[in-house]
């Protein structure tokens, strides 16, 4: 009767690990799911879903600013790298070329206050040599993945982002039928 009773709570104990171990697969690759199936791109863990880049450029439309997807993401990506170089020497606020442009956008989303947030800090050219080299590191170490529907992110040393996203070989470049 021991040998029984033993057997049946090993048999329970098998059957609930193996339910909490595949409950966390399934979790773990749901949030994988997530982030590949509705991420335009990744900036160390932070997700840019492709819904908000989706709405940010019909708001910039709407406005009159035309930027295309991929230049909303190339802006998202950079936005965090940028403003954390600029954080510690206080060499930009948002400025009357950022509240000029959000006054043009009523109920813009808080993604496209960030994209015009960057965009109003590169065209700003107040970063200081040290804010560059600053963000320039960010960039370096920073961990970024770019979903393929936008393109590749492309390292440069142009600035003001030395990174683009796009076609590494555009698509209207062809090799020659021999």
């Amino acid at each position: 009767m021991k040998a029984t009773s033993v057997r049946a709570r090993s048999s329970r104990r098998v059957a609930v690990t193996a339910l909490v171990g595949l409950s966390a697969v399934t979790l773990l690759t749901g949030c994988g799911f997530e982030t590949r199936q509705q991420g335009a791109a990744v900036v160390n863990g932070q997700v840019i879903h492709e819904d908000e880049v989706e709405e940010t450029a019909r708001q910039l439309r709407e406005a009159q600013f035309d930027f295309p997807e991929n230049i909303v993401v190339t802006a998202l990506v950079a936005s965090p790298l940028l403003h954390d170089a600029v954080r510690e020497s206080g060499s930009w606020q948002p400025d009357a070329t950022y509240a000029n442009a959000i006054a043009a956008i009523p109920d813009a989303t808080e993604t496209t206050k960030e994209f015009v947030s960057a965009v109003a800090l590169i065209q700003s050219a107040q970063m200081t040599d040290d804010d560059v080299a600053r963000y320039r590191a960010n960039l370096d170490k920073a961990a970024i993945t770019v979903n393929p529907r936008y393109g590749d992110l492309i390292r440069s040393e142009e600035g003001p982002v030395f990174f683009t996203i796009g076609q590494k070989r555009p698509n209207w470049i062809s090799t020659p039928i021999e």
